[in-house]
């Protein structure tokens, strides 16, 4: 019985390593970015389009985030205000990915007399961890 299950826990093992994702897989390679807008009352109004390295993804919702899956490298994230001064970059940050690695993007509106603006920051994973916890994910609305 011991001869049968070491020989059955050996062609497991064998298969999982042979197979796409088993044990010598690069899916250590991927990253993540979790960009996240937090539950303000002021600027709730404005809509914020985000980009990571100019490719369009979403319009980020109050009280929301999004978790986009990054090669390792250089990435450029920036948000551009819709509306009356249509796709205007408004602000962005620079994340440098490491395999495995997950980074966390805070946007916070900070509000003027006369405009809202939206502020970027890369935060550390505990504290976006902490400030997402009670987000959901957004659905992306991407019409413009």
């Amino acid at each position: 019985m011991k001869l049968l299950l070491t020989v059955v826990l050996s062609i497991f093992s064998l298969t999982s390593f042979a197979q796409p994702g088993g044990g010598n897989s690069k899916s250590g390679d991927s990253c993540f970015i979790f960009i996240y807008r937090g539950g303000q009352l002021t600027g709730s109004l404005a809509n914020w389009t985000i980009y990571v390295d100019e490719q369009k993804l979403c319009k980020l919702s109050n009280n929301r985030y999004i978790q986009v899956p990054v090669k390792p490298g250089k990435h450029q994230v920036t948000a551009k205000l819709s509306g009356v001064s249509v796709m205007k970059k408004e602000t962005e940050v620079e994340i440098d990915a490491e395999p495995g690695g997950s980074y966390y993007v805070a946007c916070n509106v900070k509000q003027s007399i006369t405009r809202a603006r939206l502020e970027m920051i890369e935060v550390t994973k505990s504290t976006g961890t902490k400030q997402m916890e009670n987000m959901s994910m957004d659905n992306c609305e991407t019409k413009e």
